[in-house]
């Protein structure tokens, strides 16, 4: 009975040792215990650059954002613009058609040594302030041809509407063909508007067509003169 006694205390000897060691682990635990813990284990990753382990943040501890720090969803390129509602554009109606302007190219001046290259039965007394004068009556008389076009038919006065009908019933040759031009009958027709003397312009034509500021064609009855730039 006495061997028996002693195997008994024995053993709970040991057991009571394996219950304070626990006991003391538990402490130890619950004293390094993090505040929160990882819903997740974190993963480990070992950068390139510094060999330093680091942990991924998609799995790291969870802790929400604060609300003021969330970023609203939307075109990343819109920024805070924000798109016309539908009754706002039917408000605002269709957008109005953008009136046709066609751009058309000057005539440049002569310069002086253009002047001086003229030959001299051709030149004659015109001076060299005369010819740019009338480069500025040419390009004032071009541009009114154009506008013209450009202006729709129900907008045109009385008097531009008969210069746009005979225009538009002008046909188009190889010559003239996406070509900036005017004729013999604008040169008529504009002379009053613009202070052409038609007499002046005759005579100085040739100068611009040897200093290739004009070309000049022949179709049917008119003379046709395309501006070169």
């Amino acid at each position: 009975g006495g061997e028996r006694l002693r195997h008994d205390i024995e053993c709970k000897k040991v057991t009571l040792s394996r219950l304070k060691i626990l006991q003391q682990q538990v402490i130890e635990q619950k004293e390094n215990e993090p505040n929160y813990l990882p819903t997740t284990a974190p993963e480990t990753v070992v950068t390139m650059e510094t060999g330093e382990e680091q942990c991924k943040k998609s799995v790291c501890f969870e802790e929400p954002d604060p609300p003021s720090h969330k970023k609203k969803k939307g075109h990343p390129l819109r920024g805070l613009i924000k798109p016309p509602s539908s009754s706002s554009a039917a408000q605002g109606g269709a957008k109005k058609k953008a009136p046709r302007v066609t751009v058309v190219p000057k005539i440049e001046y002569l310069t002086m040594e253009e002047y001086r290259s003229v030959p001299r039965y051709m030149l004659g007394r015109i001076k060299y302030e005369q010819i740019n004068s009338l480069v500025d009556v040419i390009n004032n008389l071009t541009c009114r041809r154009y506008k013209i076009l450009d202006t729709p038919a129900n907008k045109q006065s009385s008097e531009n509407m008969k210069r746009y009908t005979r225009i538009k019933e002008e046909p188009e040759t190889k010559e003239t063909k996406d070509a900036f031009w005017f004729d013999s009958e604008d040169v008529k027709d504009f002379a009053p508007m613009i202070n052409l003397k038609i007499t002046e312009f005759t005579k100085i034509l040739p100068i611009l067509r040897h200093c290739q500021r004009l070309r000049q064609v022949r179709v049917g009855k008119k003379e046709r003169y395309i501006v070169l730039v």
